[in-house]
């Protein structure tokens, strides 16, 4: 699943708008305002704040659409609900997730003076007709996009439970069991049979659709695997292992059942009150595995014992 883009302005921005999408689909999932994101009979206020959680970036574009007088003198200022749309993102996803896209005529407020943004140029064409200077405009997309696909890179930890999640399962059993698979080469002595090399693979599933410990355990008995123990120095862990070979490699799997929590958070975020899940509890459950996946990659490969012996792998359906 590719990071998701929210993309905020007025009517009278959406071609900006919709040239920011074609410039970031190829990479990421953008969704414009209005592309299905405000439905019939569902509180405005409501909305915006479950899909602030549902995105990891907002984009705002702040065009010059309204006259505001301050001090006795008029400026071109952008809408009021665009800059209400940022601040509640910005509250949301924070400073590193949250981005204007200025019409450098649009005046800002002056609580944002200060702050780098993104801007574009307007020119006049032959008819009269002012635009976006769409050549000025690609380049501060691409600028922008440097930006953001660095915090995807770097994993900026965010406020979702996945997150939490995936350095919680990394540090208590990831890391541990690299560390014992370390410790034992070339010796690694299971069920009476000796390998010399062994490693740990991380089966994610494809969605949180049933009970997660319910499915590992199906996973195990249809892989053929028997469970064993794993003993360090603070604790004893179960692992399900795979005999199979000729005693050169050992293969670890785990199916993270920590997951289950994120569904439950899910559905006590959205008041659950019915059977079946909604499209927007769909989204949800797919961003936060997404996460999970992408915040784990990452603390693996900043570790030397995990990135030579982890890897990860979803689920087939």
């Amino acid at each position: 699943m590719k990071p998701r883009i929210f993309i905020g302005s007025s009517s009278e921005g959406l071609s900006v708008a919709k040239f920011i999408k074609e410039f970031f689909e190829p990479d990421y999932d953008c969704i414009i305002w209005n592309e299905d994101v405000f439905k019939e009979n569902e509180n405005f206020l409501e909305t915006l704040l479950k899909s602030a959680s549902l995105f990891d970036f907002g984009f705002m574009v702040f065009t010059a659409d309204d006259l505001s007088l301050e001090r006795e003198q008029i400026f071109q200022t952008p809408r009021d609900n665009v800059l209400f749309e940022y601040g509640l993102f910005l509250g949301r996803l924070g400073v590193n997730k949250a981005f204007i896209i200025q019409d450098c005529n649009a005046k800002l407020p002056s609580d944002l003076l200060g702050i780098t943004i993104s801007n574009y140029q307007k020119i006049k064409r032959a008819d009269g007709k002012v635009e976006p200077d769409w050549m000025n405009l690609n380049e501060t997309l691409m600028r922008l996009k440097k930006r953001i696909d660095e915090n995807i890179r770097l994993g900026y930890l965010g406020m979702l439970p996945s997150t939490v999640v995936a350095i919680s399962y990394f540090e208590n059993f990831v890391k541990l069991v690299a560390e014992w698979i370390n410790s034992k080469k070339p010796s690694i002595d299971i069920k009476g049979i000796t390998y010399k090399t062994a490693k740990l693979k991380i089966v994610i599933p494809s969605n949180l659709d049933a009970d997660l410990k319910k499915r590992a355990t199906i996973f195990y008995k249809n892989k053929g695997l028997k469970s064993s123990q794993m003993k360090n120095v603070h604790r004893s862990f179960p692992i399900h292992v795979s005999l199979k070979g000729d005693g050169d490699e050992l293969t670890i799997y785990d199916m993270p059942t920590i997951l289950n929590g994120i569904d439950k958070a899910i559905e006590m975020y959205f008041r659950v009150g019915h059977i079946g899940k909604t499209s927007e509890q769909q989204l949800t459950e797919e961003h936060e595995l997404s996460n999970f996946e992408r915040v784990l990659r990452l603390l693996i490969e900043q570790d030397a014992f995990c990135k030579d012996c982890v890897e990860i792998e979803i689920e087939e359906d």
